[in-house]
């Protein structure tokens, strides 16, 4: 199973790395569904082997609203505003970011080995971090809107990663999954709102997340 869980996270750290390199938002979106059905199916074979009802509710609500509901109720809304489809200006340009982000893991690594190790005894105990740190660069080297809260909702994944594999018999899983994700529709939904009173041709004026 640890080579399993290993397998996942150096995938869905490909995937970050992609994002980091990519300038398109359904592009972007189309990849943080792949990541979340690929973590999905990692809780649900992680579910049935260790006979955990609870990790295969996590993973069916992963899925359900990270795979296929959220990146849906996204690209529907680009569609309607093409201008929003590609990020004209990031903040960091593709080549540097591509760096740090190699960094980041570089980094997570480290200080899972001083940290974290010597407690949780997982030898790729540091991808889960490296995925949380990642999510964050991802908020701050961006300027979309959506790219922002993708940044967010990887390190989310993380998190379920992280948890499902070593706490799989605690109840707070769920509930936590059912919250993170009613947080992640909630913001999307503020977006929206937003984006609907103050509809503009401007492509610049929803591209940066405030407050």
């Amino acid at each position: 199973m640890e080579k399993f869980f290993a397998l996942i996270g150096f995938f869905e750290i490909l995937l970050v790395l992609f994002m980091q390199w990519e300038v398109y938002t359904k592009k972007i979106i189309t990849t943080f569904s792949i990541a979340s059905y690929t973590i999905a199916v990692f809780l649900f074979y992680l579910g049935i082997m260790e006979n955990k009802y609870l990790v295969v509710i996590l993973a069916v609500l992963t899925a359900g609203v990270r795979g296929f509901f959220i990146p849906w109720f996204m690209k529907k809304r680009i569609v309607r505003d093409p201008w929003r489809e590609r990020e004209i200006k990031p903040t960091i340009s593709t080549a540097l970011s591509i760096l740090i982000s190699l960094s980041v893991v570089i980094f997570a690594y480290v200080l899972y080995r001083i940290t974290f190790y010597d407690s949780v005894h997982l030898s790729d105990g540091s991808i889960p971090i490296a995925l949380i740190l990642q999510g964050v660069f991802l908020m701050i080297s961006r300027r979309n809107a959506f790219i922002q809260l993708i940044g967010y909702m990887m390190m989310e994944n993380a998190i379920f990663l992280f948890e499902g594999y070593l706490f799989p018999a605690l109840p707070f899983i769920v509930e936590a999954g059912v919250i993170l994700d009613l947080i992640g529709i909630i913001a999307i939904a503020g977006i929206v709102v937003k984006m609907m009173k103050n509809s503009t041709t401007d492509s610049n004026e929803f591209d940066e997340l405030k407050g």
